[in-house]
């Protein structure tokens, strides 16, 4: 669960300065320690657990997060993980590599389960009872994988709070922060690489077009922009608009726009801010 969260948050990291690598390795540790698995660590390589944390960020201090959803890991960089952790923990490397896979070694109880039941049924179509069975199992992994997404994205948003000052346009007053990804980074889209900007989301018992109206006299040099293939409630407020640009087709490029995406608030966002009515994302330069 780990790695999928660092991927999520530091795939393709481009860090501006310290300070903000700083926030970076602070917002990553804070959701190990969210998701349990500073104390699965802790426990396994028997270090208190306060200790360990500092182990974590001094080395992640040294020799940087990486791009840890690359598909080869950088060599160097894991050479210098390896050896900051073993200098300063006292614990052998076999020991940090015994743990760090421990996690992934478990067979999946419900995966077995289901096996199993394969096995049984074989090439035969399945009875009734097997059939609900099976059905019973997969509902019970897509409930598991649900409460398993919500852990995450409660990990990312105890990760990100504290780190508003990071973010370098204006911010509705009184808005509460949910996610901020306070660096660069890059995605692929059909072959084509885009630099993507730091971006955070925010909930706020204001209107959309309260919200809208508030950065149209902050930022009066942005443009509006509605997508052709989006709710007609949403809006972009974009810093430029590129020429044949529609912003749920062109993606991309949007997220290397310093801009302000609004629509109304969905259900879950009631869960972190009662009365809420607007949630929206602030796409910004990230502080030299």
């Amino acid at each position: 669960m780990k790695k999928i969260i660092v991927s999520l948050l530091f795939s393709g990291s481009v860090l501006a300065n310290s300070a903000q690598q700083e926030q970076q390795i602070n917002m990553m540790l804070t959701m190990m320690e969210s998701m349990g698995e500073m104390t699965r660590m802790a426990e396994c390589i028997d270090l208190p657990q306060a200790r360990l944390k500092n182990v974590y960020q001094q080395t992640l201090m040294e020799c940087g997060v990486g791009d840890m959803a690359a598909e080869e890991p950088d060599p160097q960089h894991t050479a210098c993980l390896k050896s900051s952790l073993v200098k300063r923990s006292g614990v052998p490397a076999d020991r940090w590599l015994a743990c760090e896979n421990s996690d992934e070694e478990h067979e999946d109880p419900l995966m077995a389960e289901l096996d199993a039941l394969n096995e049984q049924i074989g090439e035969r179509e399945p009875t009734a009872a097997e059939q609900r069975q099976m059905d019973q199992i997969i509902e019970r992994m897509q409930q598991r994988g649900v409460a398993d997404m919500q852990q995450m994205v409660d990990a990312m948003i105890a990760g990100s709070q504290g780190s508003e000052a990071s973010v370098t346009l204006p911010v509705y007053p009184e808005a509460k922060l949910l996610i901020n990804i306070p660096s660069q980074g890059d995605i692929e889209i059909a072959e084509q690489r885009y630099i993507t900007l730091p971006g955070a989301s925010f909930v706020t018992t204001a209107s959309p077009a309260q919200v809208l109206e508030f950065y149209r006299q902050q930022l009066p040099g942005y443009r509006i922009h509605r997508s052709a293939l989006s709710a007609a409630t949403d809006v972009a407020y974009m810093q430029n608009i590129p020429v044949d640009f529609d912003y749920s087709r062109d993606f991309g490029r949007a997220f290397s726009i310093p801009h302000i995406y609004i629509q109304p608030a969905k259900a879950g966002s009631q869960q972190q801010l009662p009365g809420a009515q607007t949630l929206f994302f602030v796409y910004y330069q990230p502080a030299e």
